[in-house]
């Protein structure tokens, strides 16, 4: 199929909107997408025209892929999804699911008598 006229000219308007995205981030800025009170590390991923634009790392969605949606944030990076990819998560904040016998807390009264 032949490519219209119009192709060539959305393409560069793509192209555009993502470098200037892209732009925004190169000073080393967090993410936020909208109103969030979450900050996100950023990761560079695929829109449209194979253009790159900066996203969450963790790959959590924005509706639409709209450009508008992220906007950089000088914050710290608040995200668990993210801070787990990087690996500066805090540690010991999580419970354990299924702790170590030893490291079960003691119930009262619980010798094992009646």
């Amino acid at each position: 199929m032949a490519e219209s006229g119009s192709a060539p000219i959305l393409h560069e308007a793509l192209a555009t909107i993502a470098a200037a995205a892209r732009a925004a981030y190169a000073d080393g800025s967090n993410l936020r997408v909208r109103s969030s009170g979450i900050v996100h590390e950023v990761a560079m991923t695929k829109w449209f025209a194979d253009e790159r634009m900066p996203g969450p790392a963790c790959m959590v969605g924005v509706s639409g892929w709209d450009p508008g949606a992220a906007h950089p944030d000088r914050g710290p990076v608040t995200c668990r999804r993210c801070l787990k990819l990087t690996h500066t998560e805090p540690a010991g904040q999580q419970l354990e699911l299924f702790p170590e016998p030893d490291q079960a807390p003691a119930e009262d009264g619980a010798d094992g008598g009646a």
